[in-house]
């Protein structure tokens, strides 16, 4: 059972030095959570954790937004038009939408790590089938199912990282396992490089056994390793303190003592959560449903819930809605340009334009004979933008101590960046400000750490998983509204993408200060 401390103020001072002495005295051995955490020490533990929580965000990037290279890759044999190739896109977003508010309530009822192995489990075993799936409809169940299952790495990732880390290190960690998203591009682009180059057709049963089914199966061992890898660590200590499962708790602190290298018995006999009230977790029912996410949206958390969330609204809208058609934009930008050139004073915008828009399906006729196309340039493009964007949001994990200024800078310049996209009266220099822009997802890891630390234990998975849901709602309507703007209104899209961003620095900056934690 959850030990819950508090202690009546003694009139002087001397009664609080005495209150203290007896309490060392007759509570021997029991802690605070965090003070139990930092006994349990920084190591070897924490280092694995870090790897694992890198590699579970690293296998989710590469599930749902790794799916748009297996459309291009099997359009041909799916006999895909542009309208099934878009609608088959968007089901990582539809299942992300649809699992998020499930999954939150999850894992703050059932555990940290209990969600994450039964939803990467799960979600390797849908996305494995989808790459038999014998009709474009069914490859879009199955990565709606993979994709759903998941997404539950967006909320109960973070959550177990930072409740197993000391506040020391926490934020940057967040961080650290945010910047997996930035490397995911590279892993599947150099994956489908050299799975594509390969050239061998099977017939078994009613398939053709192609390389795109090939890359779909490789892409989907990430999910399986991590699940299998995931049984190795611990729950979340402080999620087990919260729900009344205290011995457990401090089992999972000794083990960490153990792993971290610690000597001697762990001192820690009764942990406690530091936190004035303890909410009603644990029980499905529509009341536990209620208590959890009602409290976000009144005071005192209601102020903060509206500012993270469009905060999240700015920084995905803005950010995913050009990211997921950036191969398109390099497509187009390396093909006009080389072959047409710039005319005196066209800027990136120009080159949009004069391409226009092939509304034209992707069908094959029957009897053309599928051929693995992927053009270099987009594969060597798109890795360059996720290797960069990796090391770009390592080195900022550095500075994670001030996240708040960090947030301000980012958006402010991703804002002018945006402006001036199509003001150089030159297509390359424009194409090197679009890429300025897109640092807005170096934001995505910031507001990931303040729903953990600005909100008490019991809410950081809900909180989060709405967080996902805003973000990809978003995304999902901010892509419908850029890819019919880029050709016609490119220079109105990034004018009102940059005044939204501007917004969003002014909301960053109503953000309470980094010292402030929810304990």
């Amino acid at each position: 059972m959850v030990v819950n401390k508090s202690y009546t103020s003694s009139s002087d001072s001397g009664g609080d030095l005495e209150m203290s002495a007896n309490h060392s005295k007759v509570n021997e051995g029991s802690y605070g959570y965090e003070e139990a955490l930092d006994l349990a020490g920084h190591g070897k533990y924490n280092t694995l954790l870090l790897l694992a929580c890198f590699l579970v965000i690293t296998a989710m990037g590469i599930d749902i937004f790794g799916l748009g290279i297996i459309v291009a890759a099997a359009s041909c044999d799916l006999r895909l038009t542009l309208q099934q190739a878009g609608v088959l896109s968007s089901m990582p977003f539809a299942g992300i939408i649809v699992m998020s508010y499930p999954w939150g309530y999850l894992s703050d009822t059932r555990g940290r790590k209990l969600v994450l192995q039964v939803a990467m489990a799960g979600s390797f075993a849908s996305a494995a089938l989808s790459s038999l799936a014998p009709s474009w409809q069914l490859l879009a169940a199955l990565r709606f199912l993979s994709s759903a299952l998941s997404s539950a790495a967006e909320s109960a990732t973070y959550a177990l990282l930072g409740e197993c880390c000391g506040a020391r290190v926490r934020a940057r960690y967040m961080l650290l396992v945010t910047s997996a998203l930035m490397l995911t591009p590279a892993l599947y682009y150099i994956c489908a490089y050299l799975i594509m180059k390969l050239e061998f057709s099977y017939r078994f049963l009613w398939l053709e056994l192609r390389p795109w089914r090939l890359l779909t199966l490789v892409m989907a061992l990430p999910l399986g390793l991590v699940a299998a890898a995931l049984w190795r660590l611990c729950e979340s200590p402080k999620f087990l303190v919260n729900v009344g499962r205290s011995g457990e708790a401090v089992d999972a602190l000794a083990r960490i003592y153990r792993v971290n290298g610690g000597k001697g018995e762990f001192p820690v006999k009764e942990v406690y959560l530091e936190e004035g009230n303890k909410e009603e977790v644990g029980v499905f029912s529509l009341r536990s449903l209620w208590t959890q996410i009602a409290p976000l949206f009144q005071r005192p958390l209601l102020g903060r819930t509206l500012l993270l969330f469009y905060l999240t609204f700015v920084v995905y809208i803005a950010n995913n809605s050009f990211a997921i058609i950036l191969p398109t934009i390099f497509n187009v930008f390396f093909t006009s340009y080389a072959s047409r050139g710039a005319g005196p004073g066209a800027g990136f915008c120009d080159l949009f334009a004069r391409t226009g828009q092939d509304n034209s399906t992707v069908v094959q006729d029957a009897d053309t004979v599928c051929r693995n196309s992927i053009n270099d340039n987009t594969i060597w493009a798109g890795c360059a933008h996720g290797l960069s964007f990796f090391v770009l949001n390592a080195l900022i994990s550095q500075c994670a101590g001030k996240r708040k200024l960090l947030t301000i800078v980012i958006l402010v310049i991703a804002a002018a960046a945006a402006a001036g996209v199509n003001l150089t009266g030159e297509p390359l220099s424009g194409l090197v400000l679009f890429y300025v822009f897109l640092t807005t997802a170096m934001v995505f890891g910031v507001v990931s750490s303040y729903f953990v630390t600005l909100y008490p234990t019991s809410y950081r998975g809900m909180v989060a998983c709405l967080g996902m849901m805003v973000a990809r709602l978003s995304a999902f309507s901010g892509t419908n509204l850029v890819s019919g703007a880029m050709t016609q209104h490119c220079s109105a899209a990034l004018y009102g993408a940059s005044g939204l961003v501007l917004t969003g620095a002014v909301a960053a900056a109503l953000l309470p200060g980094d010292s402030l934690q929810a304990g």
